[in-house]
């Protein structure tokens, strides 16, 4: 039999015992990971790709009531100089912009956080509203938090995290210098296309009231999970089933929290409050859509460049859908930085190294 194995595998002979060992223990942990908890590869995967764009990954410290903030830094603020703060859409955290933040130099200050109840922020207290106000309440405690209060900023928000950034402007002025919305949530002229296909289902079996059962947004199978992604994305990515429970598993530790959040953000007052406040957003601002966006439909491009007092670009990603930071996060980072050097340009002379 040894005969034979070193026939067929006679790369086995060269080694050790001891790397033999040590090779068949990985592989044997590997395989277990994969089939058994593939949940903390997806983990291990997302800290190895925030780790790779240059962020760290930090705690604030705690509140007076225990409420902490986790966040991703990359760079350093310096004065007269804008910091950009990133703001993630519903249910992803501070590694959805990994793949933007590898994009941008290294003398740009950027903070990725993680808002209330998602990522490792924690979750939102017994009764404290999780509406925009609330997040934005939070976000202010965040901002003192890490000393970003006197510090230009230039709010980057995506999808939720958008409808929050423009509100947020909105409500203080005083601390934004500039402001990119990215496919907010809001009600758009034109219905998407997520919406058309699950709105009768949802109306004619639960009231109009979304579900674990009924949710795209909250997938709670592998299958599930790849219809999301094929819906958010522009160019199809199949992915292996295990990885796709892994994913699911995570998500679904906060799917009580997020179910409350979805219902609340699809009511008719939520999903016009983006709109309520545009007239009041004074600093710069730059729209970006993804031209292919089927979850919230690009049409909604028309209210803000017709409300936005200062809208100053628009930028529609070609080959785009929801998930710009997936489908174009060269060109979105691209953008992004063409703006933040405008406005820099016009307020204070850069000074970095």
């Amino acid at each position: 039999m040894d005969v034979l194995i070193n026939f067929v595998y006679p790369e086995l002979s060269l080694m050790n015992p001891a790397t033999f060992t040590i090779a068949t223990l990985t592989t044997v942990m590997t395989l277990y990971l994969y089939f058994i908890q593939p949940s903390m590869i997806v983990q291990a995967y997302f800290r190895v790709a925030v780790r790779w764009s240059g962020m760290r990954m930090k705690y604030t410290k705690p509140l007076p009531d225990n409420f902490k903030f986790f966040y991703g830094e990359k760079g350093y603020k310096k004065k007269g100089q804008m910091s950009i703060l990133l703001l993630h859409g519903f249910s992803a955290d501070h590694f959805m912009w990994a793949p933007i933040v590898q994009n941008l130099p290294s003398y740009v200050h950027v903070v990725a956080m993680d808002l209330p109840g998602h990522g490792f922020t924690s979750d939102p207290i017994k009764g404290e509203d999780i509406g925009f106000k609330g997040q934005i309440s939070r976000i202010k405690q965040f901002l003192e938090l890490i000393n970003l209060t006197n510090q230009p900023l230039h709010v980057v928000g995506v999808s939720m995290g958008a409808t929050i950034a423009g509100i947020l402007a909105a409500e203080f002025p005083e601390n934004i210098a500039a402001l990119t919305l990215t496919c907010p949530s809001m009600k758009t002229p034109l219905e998407s296309r997520m919406i058309k296909e699950n709105k009768k289902d949802v109306l004619e079996k639960d009231g109009g009231l979304l579900t674990l059962e009924n949710c795209p947004m909250l997938p709670q199978t592998a299958k599930e999970l790849q219809t999301m992604l094929d819906i958010s994305h522009y160019y199809t990515v199949k992915y292996p089933k295990q990885i796709l429970k892994g994913a699911v598993e995570l998500r679904k530790k906060k799917n009580n929290l997020y179910l409350q959040l979805v219902n609340l953000l699809i009511s008719e007052d939520s999903s016009i409050m983006l709109e309520k406040h545009l007239h009041r957003i004074t600093c710069p601002v730059q729209v970006i859509w993804g031209q292919e966006d089927w979850v919230v439909d690009v049409s909604g491009l028309e209210i803000l460049s017709a409300m936005l007092p200062n809208c100053q670009r628009i930028d529609i990603l070609p080959e785009c859908g929801h998930a710009v930071n997936l489908d174009q996060p060269v060109l979105f980072a691209e953008k992004v930085l063409e703006f933040w050097w405008q406005q820099n340009a016009q307020n204070k002379p850069l000074m970095y190294t």
